[in-house]
């Protein structure tokens, strides 16, 4: 019995390293250059049989167990164009996991890739006949295991992609220099990613899109109708670096046409938790940025129709900014089917430059918005220039401050302190009285040429017909309710000769009718020709 089990054993030892061995000099001649053209040209004669169309590779190499480089890649779509060209794609997976139905790709390298993908009328992508010689006819089994994907490290140098969709009338043509990342999770089936670093120098996209504007605009809403409804999302964002951005956009439907050169951004995450709608940023930088914005006439209004399931589940973002740094910024927006206003700023026509924030602390919800502007400046085309900004502000249900308020331009310098309560921001204009105010403006002035930029209307009624270079002085503090005003201070020059320095109490306001004033006043000098700018013409005899 020994000697047939010794036997047995000999035989099925002698088989086990028959097939080591084989498998191990397959391995070794597979690494061999010769054996790997042989595959080479193996595999090109059967992808070209297989679809019916050329197809080249330069260089085959495979490093058993992970390494798999192709060089030279050249596929021709049956319209004779180019479908896929590339340099080389070098591959680190694990090759003996495959057989345990696990995709695990270690680090993926592309250099020098171009593809070009169209969709025809008919809805057939130029690569559909690849998938459809490759696609089983087998039916798939219920029962069985769905592939397991992961992917660690993704480096993309020198792509070049272009779309033409004849469906939704876009034509996107794209380039990108440099790309890296590094992926800690990736999790397909709990859809948990975790990705510490991002980092993308380079890129180029123009997407020119045709006159399907109503099809284009609901299906965006219903996207983004289908992502607040989509499963949980689990992503971890660490870092990212953006430098060298180019986009462009011109839609022909809707008239858009916008374009932004992006020199640098950086974004750094604390937590992002996209089904509650939560973003929490540590620092928020973007150093280099001109662009522009235009809406060109339009010959009829975009109707959309919002889902139902979006009405019940409306944005709700809540934004935490610990620290943001703005500059080198020039923006113009232009909205062609708006009036230009022939004086003063215009909302619909702007041209800004030199725009620079630093702020801290910035929280934005749906119905409060908070944060600290250490420093802010900008110019507009129109006049406005802003030298410097810096406030804490609130805004919320119940109140809005600005405190330690600094605003400063060449005519106006404004400091201290703005409070506003309120009982509802929406019923304000009717329960004015109930507005309660405390405000400290402490050495100020604001000149009359600051207040036409912003409302041009006024300048043909006084004092600002008469006194359009006029600069205001104040010095002022009030607190209470519209309806019962309390002013322990009053000063006020800079409008002709008149100077006004008083205290007291205002009651009854806004009607003025039943307004009271009970004022001490410590100084009021003023002439013929203020009186006479003051009070409505004809008030007061030739």
């Amino acid at each position: 019995m020994n000697k047939y089990v010794k036997k047995g054993l000999k035989i099925i030892g002698w088989t086990l390293g028959g097939i080591l061995g084989l498998l191990l000099l397959i391995i070794i001649l597979i690494q061999i250059p010769y054996f790997q053209n042989l595959i080479k040209d193996k595999a090109v004669s059967y992808l070209e049989e297989k679809i019916k169309t050329p197809v080249e590779i330069k260089r085959i190499e495979i490093g058993f167990p992970k390494k798999v480089i192709v060089e030279g890649i050249y596929f021709e779509s049956r319209e004779g164009d180019t479908l896929l060209a590339g340099e080389k794609l070098k591959v680190d997976i694990s090759l003996f996991k495959l057989l345990r139905n696990k995709v695990e790709i270690n680090s993926i390298d592309l250099q020098g890739i171009t593809t070009t993908i169209k969709r025809d009328k008919d809805s057939v992508f130029n690569f559909d006949y690849i998938i459809k010689a490759f696609a089983s006819e087998e039916p798939k089994k219920e029962d069985s295991e769905p592939m397991q994907f992961s992917i660690k490290k993704i480096n993309l140098d020198k792509i070049r992609v272009r779309f033409d969709d004849q469906i939704s009338k876009n034509d996107l043509t794209a380039y990108l220099q440099h790309f890296d990342t590094k992926i800690t999770k990736f999790d397909l089936e709990k859809m948990d990613f975790e990705v510490p670093k991002i980092n993308l120098d380079g890129f180029k996209l123009m997407l020119k899109q045709g006159e399907i504007v109503e099809e284009v605009a609901q299906n965006t809403v219903e996207v983004a109708d289908e992502a607040v409804r989509s499963p949980e999302l689990n992503l971890k964002l660490g870092e990212i670096n953006l430098a060298n951005i180019n986009i462009g956009f011109d839609n022909a439907g809707t008239r858009l046409n916008t374009g932004i050169n992006l020199k640098k951004l950086l974004v750094e995450f604390n937590a992002i938790d996209l089904k509650k709608q939560y973003i929490d940023l540590k620092n928020f930088e973007i150093d280099g940025i001109k662009g522009g914005l235009t809406f060109g006439k339009l010959d009829k209004k975009i109707a959309v129709q919002t889902p139902d399931s979006l009405k019940a589940t409306a944005p709700n973002w809540k934004v935490k900014l610990e620290a943001t740094s703005l500059k080198n910024i020039a923006f113009r927006f232009d909205d062609e089917n708006a009036v230009r206003a022939k004086k003063g700023i215009d909302y619909k026509h702007l041209n800004l430059d030199n725009v620079e924030l630093q702020g801290e602390k910035l929280y934005y919800s749906a119905d409060t918005i908070s944060g600290n502007i250490q420093s802010f400046s900008m110019n507009d085309h129109s006049g406005v220039a802003i030298e410097s900004f810096r406030t804490d502000f609130f805004y919320g249900t119940k109140r809005a401050t600005l405190k330690k308020l600094y605003l400063k331009t060449p005519q106006t310098e404004i400091k201290d302190e703005i409070n506003v309560t309120y009982d509802n921001i929406a019923t304000i204009a009717d329960n004015l009285g109930n507005l309660g105010i405390k405000a400290s403006l402490k050495d100020s002035r604001v000149g009359f040429k600051d207040i036409l930029l912003f409302v041009p209307t006024l300048e043909n009624t006084n004092p600002f017909k008469t006194n359009p270079n006029a600069v205001m002085y104040i010095n002022s503090e009030v607190y209470g309710k519209v309806s019962d005003i309390t002013i322990p201070n009053l000063e006020i020059s800079g409008i002709g000769t008149t100077v006004v320095a008083a205290s007291g109490r205002i009651t009854g306001l806004p009607d003025v009718e039943k307004t009271y004033f009970d004022l001490k006043i410590r100084e009021l000098k003023t002439s013929s020709k203020d009186i006479n700018t003051f009070v409505p013409e004809g008030t007061i005899p030739s």
